[in-house]
């Protein structure tokens, strides 16, 4: 433990397992306090418990990323829990996989949704929340770095046969991190974004099977998906002070697999 984040409030949405738990298992590590957000109330609380557990400081939040409403709760959690943010993470989603032609409306509604408006919405807020504040502080001197941090992936940044519709909100969210960061950069309000590739229960069902796996893990220069504790190191990262001079890049956390 090196205290990266200590003294910090965050939000993680999607924690309650795969990458978004390993995020918040490692902030707490680093001595930041955790708003673990996931519309699995269980799952949530049981990621409280456990950093609690381990001399952690976090709450449950369960909030279905999506709409201005949730988003403006997530972040209301952290301020009445914590009295501060000072790091977003965008990083609730689903799939709904299926070809472009058998697509229905609600698959493509529902993916754009969680991942492009809820990454949205929750940025959105923030920033209203953040940007008085860092005006008072450029005032008077003492301005304070703040972070968001947006998960995109491969699909977005490459296209994937199936994933029109994440494959859309996935690039849409490389837009939104780029303008944050134009938009926000000089209130020393840092935007980045992730495109991890780990396994976790979106991607396990991905290489159930040896053989059919193989074409999917050659595309890999280390030729496998990683574990989602080897991405959350890279969130905490630009979550902490050693990137204060970065914003607005698309860090590519993937074993080689956008190269």
């Amino acid at each position: 433990m090196t205290n990266r984040l200590e003294g910090k409030a965050c939000i993680v949405t999607g924690a309650g397992g795969g990458i978004g738990l390993a995020i918040a298992r490692a902030f707490a590590a680093e001595g930041a306090q955790v708003v673990v957000n996931d519309m699995n109330r269980e799952a949530a609380e049981a990621a409280v418990e456990e950093i609690d557990a381990s001399g952690g400081q976090a709450v449950a939040n369960p909030e279905p990323i999506g709409t201005v409403e949730a988003a403006d709760g997530v972040v209301r959690s952290a301020l009445d829990s914590f009295g501060r943010l000072d790091v977003l993470v965008n990083n609730a989603g689903l799939l709904r996989d299926k070809m472009t032609h058998m697509m229905t409306e609600e698959d493509f509604d529902l993916v754009i949704k969680v991942h492009l408006k809820g990454t949205w919405a929750c940025g959105r807020a923030a920033l209203q929340h953040w940007r008085p504040l860092a005006k008072k502080e450029a005032a008077t001197g003492a301005p304070s770095h703040r972070k968001i941090i947006n998960v995109t992936s491969a699909s977005g940044l490459l296209g994937a046969v199936g994933q029109a519709n994440y494959a859309a909100a996935k690039m849409g969210i490389v837009g939104l991190t780029k303008t944050w960061a134009k938009e926000s950069g000089r209130l020393n309000i840092n935007v980045n974004a992730i495109a991890p590739a780990a396994l976790t229960a979106m991607t396990e069902p991905l290489v159930e099977d040896p053989e059919a796996a193989k074409p999917r893990l050659a595309r890999f220069a280390l030729g496998r998906y990683g574990q989602p504790e080897e991405i959350a190191p890279s969130f905490v990262f630009l979550a902490s002070q050693d990137s204060d001079y970065i914003t607005g890049q698309v860090l590519c956390v993937d074993g080689g697999l956008v190269i």
